[in-house]
């Protein structure tokens, strides 16, 4: 199975050792007022929040929330954001791309495991193929995420609780950028390989989508990027997808927690690491502090 759909999971929405976590304490560096900064996960039920209630009461006292994007902006507007990046080139549709006997045996797949019922492959066709990738991937794992409401995910209910009170939110990126990333980075060819190959293996999404939810769900994120590490058929993606993704974020952030008072939401694939975000904030000079409960 393809890791980097699954990484595209984790971040879409999803990471060094067993004590790697999803939450931590910013201050120092001059701060007058400390921030906060949560790892998180498209799939994982708010309930996880229930064995971190030091992370609402922060979400409380936070004068702002930062996220990847500012989805308050509303899902038609993320979503003609992102359509232009979505749409395949008129030469490489799903039927272009896809030979006649693989389309129809892995279009039955697509139907058993996509994540709305009545969504046919063929109503993709226009779409790159990593479309029909994420949606099954996410199809697929949510079903092995026990308490998994696709109305109730982590960074939406980070930003609208915030609106609901009155305060700020922003977006460390655009949805045009992000949207660029995710769909235009790897070539259509290639995505349609990695479509096929996940379709007609679709156990060993839920084998891994299991593992995932699991090292979430216990803040081992450290085994999670361990997870995504072991695929190097696109290095470029990777780094495209987290280390410079990273590298800007971070040249943002001083200004940022120069103000007081975020919590700051962001897949937790990008927590850690070497080029991750909490060790690119400690060499900036701030205390990283983790927080359990």
């Amino acid at each position: 199975m393809n890791k980097r759909i699954m990484v595209l999971t984790a971040v879409f929405a999803v990471v060094l050792g067993c004590s790697a976590q999803i939450f931590y304490k910013i201050s120092g560096n001059g701060l007058e007022k400390p921030s906060w900064l949560f790892g998180t996960h498209h799939l994982a039920p708010l309930s996880i929040l229930d064995s971190i209630p030091s992370a609402r009461q922060a979400l409380d006292e936070s004068d702002r929330v930062i996220g990847e994007l500012d989805m308050t902006i509303g899902q038609i507007a993320l979503g003609m954001a992102l359509q232009p990046f979505m749409m395949a080139p008129s030469d490489s549709t799903l039927r272009d791309l896809i030979a006649p006997d693989d389309f129809a045996r892995i279009s039955k797949v697509f139907e058993q495991y996509a994540p709305m019922p009545g969504v046919t492959l063929e109503a993709l066709s226009m779409m790159r193929p990593m479309v029909a990738s994420s949606m099954v991937s996410i199809g697929v794992i949510s079903r092995s995420m026990p308490g998994y409401n696709p109305q109730e995910q982590l960074d939406m209910y980070f930003q609208t609780s915030a609106k609901e009170k009155g305060k700020k939110v922003a977006g460390l990126e655009t949805p045009e950028l992000q949207g660029r990333l995710l769909y235009t980075t790897t070539p259509v060819v290639k995505q349609a390989a990695d479509l096929i190959e996940m379709l007609d293996n679709p156990g060993k999404i839920v084998e891994h989508g299991e593992k995932i939810n699991k090292c979430y769900m216990s803040q081992n994120i450290g085994e999670l990027l361990s997870l995504m590490e072991g695929d190097d058929s696109n290095p470029q993606f990777m780094e495209a997808l987290l280390d410079r993704r990273n590298a800007d974020w971070l040249s943002k952030l001083p200004s940022i927690l120069k103000e007081g008072g975020n919590f700051v939401a962001v897949g937790a694939l990008h927590l850690v690491g070497d080029k991750g975000v909490v060790d690119g904030l400690r060499k900036l000079g701030y205390t990283v502090e983790p927080i359990w409960k």
